[in-house]
């Protein structure tokens, strides 16, 4: 991936510099004291990720990411924790606060090379094949997720967001429940009812009108009923 690093303190690039030259899949195409120097390179040159600084004199990263037409992925870094609401509306992929170590540098650069493989239909793992892929990822806060199928246990729908109950935890994200619905492999998972979808792997018991997933009883639409069972219970009358 052919990066850029923006930041006008010196000391903080030359620190991104030395990690980006640490990781094999990242390539340090410049360094750039402030955002308008760093606009040549990105109109001339194909640049996949950037590491873009959010104080900065003249232009403020926010600011130059929101008027950049199509921008590259981007790890935003900063010494303020405080912009961080702010950019919730971005598409960034991380936010780094600093001072920034290498470990949590190369897990929000594994997470954008993840990212950039799945949005360009690469495959994350030579052996692996597109229509054979095991996860997701899915914007939660100022990060993308990744999400693994099978530890997915349900689904729900919490007015404007959608809540992931993984094996691990919830991860809450501003994607609708049909959106939800579109990213999660049909033979895997059905739409329980109007805020639900459920793992059928992770159905431990059928009560009822209503089926266990965890902890949680979920009660089936009337129009899915039939054909929850039928997948859950096959061959039975």
């Amino acid at each position: 991936m052919n990066c850029i690093v923006i930041d006008d303190e010196e000391l903080a690039r030359e620190g991104l510099e030395r990690y980006v030259h640490q990781v094999d899949f990242l390539h340090l195409a410049g360094s750039y004291d402030n955002a308008l120097g760093a606009t040549q390179a990105i109109k001339s040159q194909r640049i996949d990720l950037m590491f873009l600084d959010i104080q900065m004199p003249y232009l403020t990263g926010i600011d130059f990411l929101k008027n950049l037409a199509n921008p590259p992925l981007v790890i935003f870094h900063t010494a303020f924790p405080n912009f961080a609401l702010e950019s919730y509306q971005l598409d960034v992929i991380d936010y780094l606060v600093k001072p920034i170590t290498f470990d949590r540098f190369h897990k929000a650069v594994s997470k954008a090379y993840e990212y950039f493989q799945l949005k360009n239909g690469q495959p994350s793992h030579p052996a692996s094949t597109p229509d054979r892929k095991t996860y997701f990822f899915i914007k939660c806060g100022n990060s993308y997720e990744k999400v693994i199928y099978d530890e997915v246990m349900y689904v729900e729908a919490m007015q404007n967001y959608s809540v992931i109950q993984t094996l691990s935890g919830k991860l809450t994200t501003l994607t609708s429940l049909k959106k939800m619905e579109e990213l999660l492999p049909a033979h895997l998972f059905v739409r329980a009812h109007k805020s639900y979808i459920i793992s059928l792997d992770r159905v431990e018991s059928i009560e009822g009108n209503q089926v266990r997933v965890g902890q949680k009883l979920i009660t089936l639409a009337k129009n899915v009923r039939e054909t929850v069972f039928r997948r859950l219970l096959p061959g039975e009358e």
